[in-house]
């Protein structure tokens, strides 16, 4: 009986190899070529980042071409007797669907990372199939991801699992071409339509603004980046965990730090919600911001600042 377990157990554990093989082959081979940049490093860099990001997927087998032409030309040289003999012996390169190209473009402090997939067999570009992100240089590492999760869902439909903010933020990719119009019976439609006005949300690439969609704390903490850029003012804001969403008081909060030199504090104490916020966060303290009351928070306080702004001048002598 025991020996007809353990035949058992080997049949069952050899074709849960071959699953897993036929798996591996099953999935589309993403081929990453080389990057361009005025600044060499940098771009290479960036594209070792794009890669590491890419090897995570379940969805795609990774190609590193750059990796294999180095690889090659080793072989090349130990053929013609000028390096030493080496065990080391190239797999055969599996012929790929899509090849991904990229260039890094640095203007002072500013950089901005472009992602292009093609179709091995045409050579086209695949429609739609260009990324761009784009922020401070220093943050070239969280930019890299960025691009690389966003040209994987591109591709795939699927997220990476790389912990970073994949909501639409509004310096990346191309707008969608119609708006779906998905908030018409919110109750924030109106500040809605015009934070997308004012560019500081967008619209999925689908054309749909997913008001009930939960903030990822990453998420926020890029948007109150470029608020604080805007006011020029600084918060320190470093989430432990940036894939999970944002309590909707702890973001009121945040977003009236962020604003104290334009809008005086007039708060109690810490925990006490400014007035312009109260509406929107009620007793939902504690739970997780969506979309829609971000668009309504961030409608509020520039609405107070901008009020706050008129009374000062009017009050001036």
């Amino acid at each position: 009986m025991g020996c007809w377990w353990r035949v058992g157990g080997l049949l069952l554990g050899a074709l849960w190899g071959v699953l897993i093989a036929f798996g591996q082959q099953a999935r589309p081979v993403l081929a990453v070529g080389a990057f361009e940049g005025a600044e060499g490093a940098l771009a290479q860099q960036v594209r070792q980042r794009v890669v590491q990001a890419l090897s995570l997927s379940s969805q795609l087998r990774v190609s590193d071409r750059e990796h294999v032409r180095a690889v090659l030309e080793e072989q090349r040289l130990r053929e013609t007797g000028l390096t030493g003999e080496s065990d080391t012996e190239s797999a055969p390169l599996p012929p790929a669907k899509w090849l991904l190209v990229g260039r890094v473009v640095v203007s002072g402090e500013q950089i901005q990372i472009e992602l292009s997939s093609l179709d091995v067999r045409t050579g086209a570009l695949l429609l739609g199939g260009t990324e761009a992100v784009s922020g401070q240089r220093a943050e070239w590492e969280t930019l890299a991801l960025r691009a690389a999760e966003r040209i994987h869902r591109r591709l795939t439909g699927y997220a990476l699992p790389i912990g970073i903010a994949t909501e639409p933020l509004p310096d990346e990719g191309v707008p969608p071409s119609e708006n779906r119009y998905d908030y018409a019976s919110s109750p924030y439609r109106e500040q809605i339509e015009s934070i997308l006005a004012r560019g500081w949300m967008r619209l999925y690439p689908d054309g749909n603004f997913r008001p009930n969609e939960p903030v990822s704390a990453c998420y926020f903490a890029a948007l109150l980046q470029r608020l604080q850029t805007h006011l020029g003012s600084f918060v320190e804001y470093q989430p432990s965990e940036p894939a999970q969403p944002i309590r909707c008081g702890q973001a009121a909060l945040l977003l009236a730090k962020a604003s104290r030199a334009r809008l005086p504090d007039r708060r109690a104490s810490y925990l006490d919600i400014p007035d312009w916020a109260k509406g929107v966060v009620g007793r939902a303290h504690a739970a997780p911001l969506t979309r829609e009351q971000l668009a309504a928070l961030l409608y509020n306080l520039f609405q107070a600042m901008e009020a706050s702004t008129t009374n000062t001048q009017g009050g001036a002598p």
